[in-house]
Order: structure tokens, then sequence, then C-alpha cells
């Protein structure tokens, strides 16, 4: 444990926001409100104000200008994220995985605020656990560590031992996070709604509806713990796949105890190698895991980022790394329908059979400014058709940047004016995903890993045979 004591000081020290006062977040409506309006009005009046110069002084000219206001941009509001903690740590988030919707400098910069939340005191934590378990801690548990193994916008995880010598990890919500939360949803909306007037390019009100649908699930400790079961029994039969188990007789709706899961980040690279695991191997378990999630059984843990997907060595007798799976406060279960009707989309892209992917958007809930077809089939290639086919691992970088330029004005032309919460969902995963792949040198074929849950006569099928 004084190991991770001197990770959190020594991440602490090397933090680019060391200088903001995190030792509470800030608590009130105006409190909360006020200063994401002022960074955000200030933000745009500046790219407003660039606007102008480069109409005048031609982009190129300016293309320096234009990157260094949108990396200092992104700065600015993870700057602020990280002193206002709460929901606004969890846009960032949300955003950073958006690189088809956000320039590169935000996807790169939102990032950060994944290893920037500060951990709340243990006087506070133990208060808590206390109350809401109804015992004193000793009584709870054999040991428990005072010093955070993890902290998040929403809560922080302690490792503990039970009575009976388990060891698990203890979440425990933030103190006043529940009305944390709602506040920060209400300033996000109002903004957003004055933000879609000023702006029409992009348009954030589909993600911040998506966000509150999902708020009160995140807040919620027994509908994570019975997520997190779901999921396990879905993924029952698999070797390469580790949830952790339940501790319901210590766990309430803002305490949740869990089994440890004692593995190797993803994205540490050095220690995998070092275990004797492939990186790219990890990378073909995580895509086949996620296509099994959300195509096969329609439910899926859609919040893997570094901090929640752990490694381990294969089990006895199996060639497979095995990935661990934490935190299902953001879980999805999709209609039958809706996946029907995404396995319908995926088909048609890959077959190029414009009519259909049209017609299959539109009755999924995609709406653009100009119902025009074409734009359908343009973001249906955009978003996938390019990938699948061009032979060409899915974390390549050099596609996804031109994925990104091809997305981005698709969307210029025609913005989407609406679009499924779902598939706001899946498009976060395929982000993070896609983020995670480059780390691990991925080196999977995306065409061969979906094409046998599409159609099961499909899967020995030849591409050669699939376009003929």
């Amino acid at each position: 444990m004084a190991n991770t004591t001197a990770a959190l000081e020594s991440k602490e020290n090397q933090s680019p926001f060391k200088d903001i006062d995190t030792s509470r977040p800030p608590y009130g409506k105006l409190r909360r409100l006020i200063p994401l309006a002022y960074t955000l009005l200030t933000v745009w009046l500046k790219w407003r104000v660039l606007r102008i110069r480069r109409k005048f002084q031609g982009d190129e000219k300016l293309s320096a200008a234009t990157h260094e206001f949108h990396q200092n941009a992104a700065l600015s509001v993870v700057r602020l994220a990280v002193k206002q903690q709460g929901m606004i740590v969890k846009m960032c988030q949300f955003l950073g995985a958006r690189a088809d919707v956000l320039m590169e400098e935000y996807v790169r910069t939102l990032s950060l605020v994944h290893d920037s939340v500060p951990p709340r005191p243990w006087s506070e934590v133990k208060d808590r656990i206390e109350t809401e378990l109804g015992a004193p801690v000793e009584d709870l548990f054999d040991y428990i560590s005072p010093e955070p193994v993890a902290a998040a916008s929403l809560a922080q995880v302690h490792r503990a031992r039970t009575k009976d010598g388990d060891d698990v990890a203890v979440k425990v919500q933030h103190v006043g996070i529940d009305r944390i939360v709602e506040w920060d949803l209400q300033a996000v909306d109002l903004l957003s709604t004055i933000w879609s007037r000023l702006e029409t390019i992009i348009d954030f009100r589909p993600m911040v509806e998506e966000m509150r649908r999902n708020a009160p699930e995140e807040v919620d400790f027994i509908h994570e713990g019975h997520a997190a079961e779901e999921v396990a029994q879905l993924l029952a039969g698999r070797n390469d796949v580790l949830v952790p188990k339940i501790y319901w007789e210590l766990s309430s709706i803002r305490v949740l105890t869990m089994e440890y899961i004692d593995g190797i980040k993803i994205t540490d690279i050095e220690t995998l190698r070092e275990a004797g695991i492939n990186p790219p191997d990890v990378a073909d378990v995580l895509i086949d895991l996620y296509n099994n999630m959300i195509l096969k059984h329609g439910m899926f843990h859609a919040d893997p980022h570094p901090g929640n997907l752990f490694v381990l060595p294969p089990l006895e007798g199996d060639e497979s790394p095995r990935i661990g799976l934490v935190d299902f406060g953001l879980t999805k279960s999709i209609p039958i329908e809706f996946r029907e009707q995404l396995i319908v989309l995926t088909s048609a892209i890959i077959e190029q059979q414009s009519d259909a992917i049209s017609t299959t958007m539109n009755d999924m809930g995609f709406r653009t400014r100009e119902d025009n077809p074409e734009t359908y089939n343009a973001l249906g290639e955009a978003f996938l058709g390019d990938v699948l086919r061009s032979g060409r691992a899915y974390a390549d970088q050099d596609m996804v940047a031109e994925i990104n330029e091809s997305l981005g004005r698709v969307l210029r032309a025609n913005p989407i004016i609406d679009l499924p919460g779902d598939v706001i969902l899946i498009a976060r995963v395929m982000g993070l995903l896609s983020g995670l792949g480059r780390t691990l040198e991925s080196e999977t074929d995306l065409m061969a890993s979906v094409l046998p849950f599409l159609d099961p006569d499909k899967e020995q099928a030849s591409d050669d045979d699939l376009f003929a």
C-alpha cells in the first residue's frame, strides 16, 4: 500500500493542474453554473474573433494560431473540470472519446481528466461507510486502507479485507455528489441549449440528454451491482473475462464492495510485456468482448476507459489473456429491435446498400438538418464503411485521422440534429476502444471480427465473395 501512496503522490506532483485548489468542489447551483458559463463564453468569444481574422488573413496564415487556440481552449475546460469535479469531469470524459465530433486537440486534452481527480479525506470516507452500512469499519472489515487505490468524479475506491479473509475493493460515493450531479446537469442543459442557437456545426444537446438519462443509475450503487452480476452471467462461458463478485452484505446505494481484481492496467504496456502478455492479443480479446456484448447480448459495459480495464494472465491451459472489467455504473441494455437495426445497418454499410443505409438510419432515429439520403450514406461510410473495407487494423492512427476528417466534413455540410442515445454510447465506446487499440498496437481485422455477428453463414465468407 505504501507503493500505491507513493504512486498517487508522484502523479499529483506531475499533474499540470497542481496549482488548482481541489480540496473541495464548489457547492451550490450558481457556484457550479457561473464558472462553467464564464469559461465557455470566453472560449466562444475568442473563437469568434479568430474566425473573423481567418476570414481576412486566410486559414493557412493562421493555422498555427488556430491550433494554439484549440489547445488552450481545451486546457481551460479541463482546468475547470479538475476544479469543479462532479459531472463536469464526466462531460470531459464523454467528449474526450468523441473523435468523430471534436478536433484532435480537444480529444487529446480532455482525456487528461481521467487521472486528475483528487481523493476525498479518509475521515469523510470512513463516516460515509459507517453511516451507510450501520457499523464501525472495524466491525465491517478485517482491514481497510485509508489511502484510495483510485479516485474518480463520483466516488473513490479503497482496498480492504473482509472478516472471512477475502480481498475486496470498497467503492464509496462522494458526500453531496448527488446534488452536484443535478446542478451540473441543469447547467450543461442550459448552456448546450444556448450553444445550439449560437453554433450549428456541433449540437451537444443529444449528448447532454444521454448523460441526464444515465446519471441516476451512475449514483445508484445497488443498480451498478446488479448490472455487474447481469453482465457476469451473460459472459459466464468465457475464460478471458473477469467481472468482480459483489458483496451485498457490505454494500448500499452509496457504498459498493466487490472482489478486488489484482491486474495490470490495460495501458501499462511495459508491465504487460514483462508479464509475458502480448498487447495485440489483449486488443483481440477486447474487441471480441465488445462485439459480443453489443451485437450478441445487447448489454454492454459502456465506460471502457483505462481506469476500468485490467489485464490478467491466461488461466492454466488457455492462451488468451484475461480482461477484468470494473465500474458498471454506466452499463447499457439495448432493445432487441434496436440491436437488429444496428446489425442491418452494419451489413448495409459493408455491402454499400445506399437505400438500406438511409432507411435504417431513419428508422433508428437519426435526423440531420436536411433530410438528404446522401448524407446518411456518407455518415455510414465515414463512421464504419471505410474502417471495415480498408483492410487495416481498427486502431490504425492514419485511418482514424482520415475517418475523422471525412466525418467532420459531412457534419459541417449537414449537421446531425437528433440521434439515438444508444448510438451515442456505442460511438463513445468505439472511440475509447480505438484509443486503447492504438496503445496496444492492435492488429485486429474489424471486418473479420464483426462478420460472425451479422450473419453466422458469413463467418467463413471471404471479402471477395462478399463484394462479388
